[in-house]
């Protein structure tokens, strides 16, 4: 991913924000088939200081497990809420200074070894997880958990699926968020994101120094 200085993003909690806030992500392989590219919500767990985890699971009918092996590297695409950037945000257009369009945007590639997992445990355990996570409250009543089906129905579909656990080696992340343009000019494209209902981007651009 290209990335000039200015773009760079090295705040770890950004980057955390990002990956729970847009947990789709592109898992993009390498196989003996060629190039693979699979949409698959995964979740970080953060096993040690200097250790991440991407944790999911993907349908046994898809030949991602039987086309890599364990420990092959793959790539996780993480990207956060995007907007066309018109010129007309910039108040410096008044001062008779020129400008074309932009998009902003953030972006997080995470490099690492993919592992399969068939165990049973392992696979119900997963499924929790998500679920826990996706439901968002799942102390509510009305909120979906997995005895809300019988053992059987479950047991059946566990064995429809493969587990992946991804353990990072490397990240690379972007924040494309007018960092290049001036203080009016940032100011007035963080005012329009939020006139335009980007509450995302126009809060990780409100945390920019």
């Amino acid at each position: 991913m290209y990335i000039p200085k200015h773009f760079e993003e090295n705040r770890e909690e950004e980057v955390i924000k990002v990956i729970k806030n847009f947990p789709l992500a592109i898992l993009v392989a390498d196989t003996k088939n060629g190039l693979v590219a699979n949409h698959l919500p995964l979740l970080l767990n953060k096993v040690s200081k200097n250790k991440k985890v991407l944790i999911g699971h993907i349908a046994k009918t898809n030949n991602l497990h039987r086309d890599l092996n364990d420990n092959d590297k793959v790539m996780a695409i993480f990207k956060s809420e995007d907007s066309y950037i018109s010129p007309n945000w910039y108040p410096s257009r008044n001062k008779n200074r020129e400008h074309v369009p932009t998009w902003n945007y953030q972006a997080i590639h995470l490099h690492g070894n993919i592992a399969f997992n068939y165990d049973q445990k392992f696979l119900l355990k997963t499924v929790e997880e998500l679920t826990k996570v996706f439901e968002k409250d799942d102390t509510k009543e009305e909120s979906w958990k997995i005895n809300k089906v019988s053992t059987k129905f479950m047991s059946t579909m566990i064995k429809e699926i493969v587990g992946i656990t991804i353990t990072i080696t490397s990240q690379i992340a972007k924040s494309k968020l007018s960092q290049n343009r001036d203080k009016e000019d940032r100011k007035n494209v963080t005012k329009e994101l939020k006139n335009n209902g980007y509450n995302f981007l126009y809060n990780s651009m409100k945390t920019l120094k």
